[in-house]
C-alpha cells in the first residue's frame, strides 16, 4: 500500500482493515465438551430455535471416514443449554442413514432429545436460482428451512476434490438417488466443486465445526488416521476450509470449490485476510 507507514497509532486499524473473517482454533485438550464450549464461546454463537447439526456419515465406517459421534454430541448440548431444539441431519452418500446412525452411536443422541433425520429421504420444496453453476434448481429439505445449519465435518482428504471440509460436506443434505450406490452420483456428473458452491449458495450454513483431533488421509473411503489434534470454528466456511487444508499439505487456492466459493461470494480463501485465534 503505497504511502502507507505503520505505527503505533495506525496499527490496530491496519489490522481491522485486514482481516475480514476469523477462524478459531482450538488445540483439543481439556475434553470434546469443554473444548467445543470454548470455542463457540469465543467465536460469540447465538442461536434460537432450530439447530440442524450435520455431520458427514458418508458410510458405517468409524472415524476419520466419518464424524465422531462424541463432538456432535456435545455441539447438541450446548445448544441444548441455550434452549434450542436440535436436529442431527444426513444424507450419507454411500449407504443407508439409518445403518450409520445406529453402527456409529448416534441413536444415543435421541435419547438426549436430538431428533435424527434422513435428508435422503426427506420432504422438500424446489427452489431456483438463475445464478447457480449448475444447479439451477434444487430441492431444498424442510427439515433445513429456517434453521441454523452447522456443518459438522472430520477434516478429511478427497480422492477427487483434494479435501472434504464444510462447503463439501454439504452435498450430504441433497435428496439421494434411489437405487444407487453412490447416491450423490448426480454432483459428479455436473461438476462436483460447482456443486458444492451451489448447494452451499442455497443452504448458507451459519457455522462450520471442524473436527480435525484425528484427521483422515488417503482418500474420503478408508481414511488412515492422522493426529493432528485440533477443533475449528468459523462463521465463514471458506475460512474454516481454507486454514483445514493447510494442515493437510495443501494450497487453499488449489482446491477449486474453495475458490469458486471465494468468486461467489460465499467467504474468503486468502488466508491473508483471515485472522486465527488459537484457543
Amino acid at each position: 500500500m503505497p504511502g502507507l507507514t505503520l505505527n503505533k497509532e495506525n496499527a490496530l486499524c491496519f489490522v481491522w482493515v485486514l482481516f475480514v473473517s476469523v477462524v478459531y482454533v482450538r488445540r483439543a485438550c481439556g475434553g470434546v465438551q469443554k473444548d467445543v464450549a470454548a470455542l463457540l464461546e469465543s467465536a460469540g454463537v447465538s442461536a434460537s430455535g432450530r439447530v440442524v447439526l450435520k455431520p458427514n456419515l458418508i458410510t458405517c465406517e468409524a472415524s476419520p471416514t466419518t464424524t465422531p459421534v462424541d463432538i456432535v454430541e456435545a455441539l447438541a448440548e450446548w445448544f441444548m443449554g441455550g434452549g434450542c431444539e436440535v436436529i442431527v441431519a444426513e444424507g450419507s452418500g454411500w449407504g443407508d442413514t439409518w445403518e450409520a446412525y445406529k453402527a456409529l452411536g448416534y441413536t444415543k443422541l435421541a435419547e438426549r432429545g436430538v431428533k435424527l433425520v434422513d435428508l435422503n429421504m426427506d420432504s422438500y420444496e424446489v427452489v431456483e436460482n438463475e445464478s447457480a453453476i449448475v444447479l439451477k434448481k434444487f430441492e431444498f429439505p424442510l427439515t433445513l428451512k429456517d434453521a441454523y445449519v452447522v456443518s459438522v465435518p472430520v477434516l478429511k482428504e478427497h480422492s477427487i476434490t483434494g479435501v472434504t471440509l464444510s462447503l463439501k460436506n454439504m452435498l450430504g443434505v441433497a435428496l439421494g438417488e434411489k437405487g444407487r450406490v453412490a447416491r450423490k452420483g448426480r454432483f459428479h456428473r455436473l461438476g462436483i466443486d460447482e456443486s458444492i458452491v451451489d448447494v452451499n449458495m442455497y443452504v448458507k450454513p451459519k457455522l462450520a465445526v471442524i473436527d480435525g483431533r484425528v484427521a483422515g488421509v488417503g482418500g474420503e473411503l478408508g481414511s488412515k488416521p492422522r493426529k493432528l489434534g485440533v477443533i475449528i470454528a468459523s462463521e465463514d466456511l471458506v475460512a474454516a476450509d481454507a486454514y483445514a487444508c493447510t494442515l493437510l499439505g495443501y494450497n487453499p487456492h488449489s482446491i477449486r470449490h474453495l475458490v469458486l466459493a471465494w468468486e461467489r461470494g460465499l467467504g474468503s480463501v486468502n488466508l491473508n485476510e483471515v485472522e486465527v485465534v488459537e484457543l
